[in-house]
């Protein structure tokens, strides 16, 4: 079986989507949190689905969104490895800056 690795600055992300939304509602925050902790287990089921950006050109990354919200991630033939979980509205341009 495939195993899943959730890289360190995504699981803060994922912390700091769960406090944004439970501002004003911590039971949505729960819900949402949930969601995509579940969408992103289907990912070791399901590699390469979702969608690739035209304002990534760094070919590794696959996309999948949920609510407003974007799991970023790579994948080979053992492991799927999440990267970032951000906000559609960010600029992934600049966030997925392909570095030498």
């Amino acid at each position: 079986m495939r195993k899943l690795f959730v890289r360190p600055q995504a699981r803060l992300d994922l912390l700091e989507v769960w406090h944004q939304i439970a501002a004003d509602s911590p039971s949505t925050a729960d819900k949402v949190f949930q969601r995509i902790e579940s969408e992103i287990r289907d990912l070791m089921e399901m590699p390469g689905k979702g969608h690739w950006r035209s304002d990534v050109r760094d070919v590794r990354y696959g996309f999948w969104t949920v609510y407003s919200y974007v799991v970023a991630y790579r994948y080979d033939e053992t492991t799927s490895t999440v990267v970032r979980v951000i906000h559609g509205r960010r600029d992934f341009r600049k966030l997925f800056k392909r570095q030498p």
